[in-house]
């Protein structure tokens, strides 16, 4: 039973995160938003922070699933993000071509729908998830390039998720 409750949590997660973070003008986020521009170290945590979260799923539910075998996909994909450089360009990709977002978020959809393949809609749910966050090209470029724009973004922190989301 408790197997089922964690695996419920991750699930809903999906929802609550974006619902009550994206496009946040919170302190909290803003400290975010700015970290997670400034510094490759932070977006490099926060590519690990998010795998250390899909594995400790997938760990959930092969803990209630001990039959399961679809674990092993995910698993797979899980290791294919591990590199922060293929992990970084895959969340850019996404980022800026929708039709591929649409596809994935597609893709999702359908093989939630078979058995074996759960946890492998979870992480690819998890993945959308996590470059919902990420920064934009963008604005990582004017960061390096404009004082200007730093300077304005550390005084005016309420102005962020229009640049960060852009």
């Amino acid at each position: 039973m408790t197997w089922i409750i964690l695996e419920m949590i991750f699930s809903i997660l999906l929802i609550v995160l974006p619902a009550t973070l994206y496009y946040s003008n919170r302190p909290a986020m803003a400290k975010f938003y700015l970290r997670m521009v400034a510094s490759s170290n932070a977006r490099k945590l926060y590519v690990y922070c998010f795998l250390m979260v899909l594995l400790l799923y997938h760990f959930v539910y092969a803990g209630g699933h001990p039959d399961e075998w679809g674990v092993l996909f995910s698993t797979v994909l899980c290791a294919v993000l591990f590199s922060f450089k293929r992990a970084e360009n895959l969340m850019r990709k996404l980022y800026y071509d929708k039709r591929k977002l649409f596809t994935m978020s597609i893709v999702v959809l359908a093989i939630c729908t078979v058995p074996h393949l759960h946890t492998s809609a979870m992480t690819l749910a998890y993945f959308i998830l996590a470059k919902m966050f990420y920064p934009s090209c963008s604005m990582m470029k004017e960061w390096e390039e404009s004082k200007e724009s730093r300077k304005y973004w550390t005084e005016h922190p309420d102005v962020l998720p229009s640049y960060y989301f852009h």
